[in-house]
């Protein structure tokens, strides 16, 4: 067992606290995603819509998939191998910015060349804002399941992963926002919590 610190992890992509940090960067996102619901301007928007829903509705839909054209695609079963191979493009994109990106040297497993781009330790979207629109292109899609804006059960999936996380020995604390989790304050960390967090994480979001 190992004493837990303070680590967030984030549901909006990658599972594992190594990535914390870069995943860290797109978080914003989810917690505007989850509280827009309720921020009072959905009868606003609708008396917009009536007016013009079809061509603004379409010229979103057609934007929003331009963004995503080609990117690589996350799945629920990526493994840390795959996803740092996947990840290698954007790394390497971040790195020519002028972004600290540091070498894998042995993190992730035996099975990840050692030489291959790891993830910084800062988050990139709010320390380096002008390289991540630069290479946004590049960065993995998350699963579809954990994106709250293409899963409308998302929050109540989410419950469902922290729940699992607890019941099977994982103690964590979720983040109001729906963004991730922190490790408990005071609580241990199972010597196989990255393999417990990824099972819970297929189960809950993989039940549609």
């Amino acid at each position: 067992m190992r004493n837990a610190s303070t680590r967030c992890r984030s549901g909006f992509g990658a599972r594992r606290s190594l990535r914390g940090a870069l995943v860290l960067a797109v978080a914003g996102a989810v917690s505007a995603l989850v509280s827009g619901c309720s921020d009072g301007s959905g009868a606003q928007e609708s008396e917009v819509a009536s007016v013009d829903s079809g061509e603004r509705g379409g010229s979103r839909s057609s934007a929003a998939a331009e963004a995503e054209a080609g990117r690589p695609q996350l799945r629920l079963d990526t493994t840390i191998e795959e996803e740092v191979r996947m990840y290698q493009g954007y790394l390497r994109c971040l790195k020519d910015q002028g972004v600290d990106i540091p070498r894998s040297g042995g993190k992730g497993g035996e099975d990840i060349d050692p030489n291959s781009l790891w993830f910084p330790g800062v988050n990139v979207a709010e320390e380096h804002p002008a390289a991540e629109r630069k290479c946004l292109s590049k960065r993995p899609l998350p699963p579809s399941e954990t994106d709250p804006k293409k899963n409308p059960n998302y929050m109540a999936d989410y419950r469902e992963w922290i729940e699992c996380n607890n019941r099977r020995g994982l103690a964590v604390d979720p983040l109001p926002d729906g963004s991730g989790w922190n490790y408990r304050e005071g609580g241990n960390i199972p010597d196989n919590a990255d393999r417990i967090d990824s099972e819970c994480r297929i189960e809950a979001f993989s039940e549609q």
